[in-house]
């Protein structure tokens, strides 16, 4: 018997966030899954490139970094804010026919939904950081380390900007499925909205309800419930697990 192509599954982090909470996934999804975490300018290990503002730069350089790994069978997966841009993305490389296998997002109302929370982009320093912890939206370890929060706000406010000024364009909706997962104590989102991701797809349509905040990625249960999704789509394409889990980067060339 032949063995399918493996799936790879693109990540896109939360505002402000960086590829790495990605790599750690690998050794938890199922062996046909190589995780490529995508690092945004300005993020991460390009924090020294100037930050890009804006849905469309950004949406752009995802579809970028997926590139030509477009044509082998892959998916997506963000979270909060990666959420969208993901949700972006997919919209494009569908328009240009290359669409992702399934799309999976987390911690962010479906895009048809009204935002969760009142802008407070706009806010000096001391202002925009009372707004995110007000919406649960910074990392504690971060929050214990002021002169860290201060060199990531830049990135986080830039990021934050794009979803608080989102206005969904119509346009045909996806056909692939799409999987949705929900912190149970996530002040950002709850069941009811995050079910609204229904909207934007043809598609089967899943959610499932983990341990956890706004942060949960490292929750063994979100882990558990992300490979079994992998696992079961797997299952309905026919692809066989042929290697351990792998991790690559997808980042400026």
């Amino acid at each position: 018997m032949t063995t399918d192509p493996r799936l790879t599954l693109f990540c896109l982090a939360h505002a402000g966030g960086s590829a790495h909470p990605y790599i750690r996934l690998a050794a938890d999804l199922p062996d046909h899954v190589t995780v490529v975490p995508l690092e945004l300018p300005g993020h991460g290990t390009r924090v020294r490139e100037p930050l890009l503002h804006g849905l469309t730069a950004l949406t752009e350089e995802a579809v970028r970094q997926i590139g030509e790994r477009r044509h082998e069978p892959y998916a997506i997966f963000g979270h909060s804010f990666g959420s969208l841009l993901g949700y972006e993305a997919a919209r494009v490389l569908t328009a240009q026919g290359t669409p992702p296998q399934l799309l999976l997002v987390s911690g962010r109302n479906g895009p048809t939904e009204p935002l969760s929370h009142r802008p407070f982009h706009h806010l000096p320093d001391d202002g925009f950081v009372q707004g995110l912890q007000r919406i649960g939206g910074l990392p504690e370890a971060l929050l214990a380390e002021p002169e860290l929060l201060k060199f990531y706000l830049p990135a986080i406010r830039a990021d934050l900007r794009v979803v608080e000024t989102y206005s969904h364009a119509r346009g045909p909706r996806l056909t692939v499925p799409v999987a949705a997962f929900a912190g149970r104590k996530d002040v950002l989102t709850d069941a009811s909205s995050m079910a609204a991701w229904s909207r934007i797809t043809t598609g089967v349509f899943d959610l499932t309800l983990v341990s956890g905040g706004h942060f949960f990625l490292q929750e063994p249960e979100f882990r558990a419930a992300l490979g079994g999704r992998l696992t079961r789509f797997a299952a309905t394409v026919g692809r066989i697990p042929a290697a351990r889990g792998a991790v690559t980067r997808a980042v400026a060339e």
